[in-house]
């Protein structure tokens, strides 16, 4: 460094050193700076896990209706448990999304609320979502509209039938008869 100051010149280029140094550090914690705030906009924070059902048509006729119902999850792996009192049981669903519903004339006339609700693989709730459908009896002497059509593109994974669930079987008791 000595050697640049004695020469005519030398405190100059020692001075315009300086500021290019300087320069350089601010450009570069000024990118750093951008670069992370940037990197904090590219990744936004994962979403709440959600659930989608859709039941198409809307409503439908006691003894003979068809209900289409699309479930969906939101991540990736969770299993679709559709449940309501319309169906016997609850339906589990791990790998299809699509479910046929025949309603039967065992059905009972009126609203019937769907739940969806996704499980992980640990089988603890993520997400939940409830639709209604309502159900109308097929009234013969009356003039009612025709029942509506399922989707065209609509393959079902699962059919189930409506209904009461199945009756429990009781054990009969075995009495003994008093006084013998």
């Amino acid at each position: 460094m000595t050697a640049e100051i004695d020469q005519p010149g030398g405190k100059l280029k020692r001075t315009f050193a300086a500021a290019v140094a300087a320069v350089t550090a601010s450009t570069s914690m000024c990118l750093a700076g951008t670069m992370a705030a940037s990197a904090a906009v590219a990744r936004p924070a994962p979403s709440a896990p959600s659930a989608t059902l859709r039941i198409v048509p809307r409503w439908t006729y006691q003894g003979g209706g068809k209900l289409a119902v699309i479930a969906g999850c939101s991540q990736r792996g969770d299993t679709r448990v559709i449940s309501s009192k319309m169906l016997p049981r609850s339906i589990r669903m791990s790998k299809g999304r699509n479910l046929l519903i025949k309603v039967t004339g065992k059905t009972k006339p009126g609203k019937y609320k769907f739940v969806l609700l996704c499980e992980d693989k640990h089988k603890q709730p993520d997400s939940v979502d409830v639709k209604t459908v309502r159900i109308y009896k097929i009234l013969r002497a009356f003039q009612q509209p025709d029942q509506p059509l399922l989707p065209s593109h609509f393959k079902p994974d699962v059919t189930v039938s409506s209904g009461p669930p199945p009756a429990a079987h009781h054990k009969k008791k075995h009495h003994k008869k008093k006084g013998h």
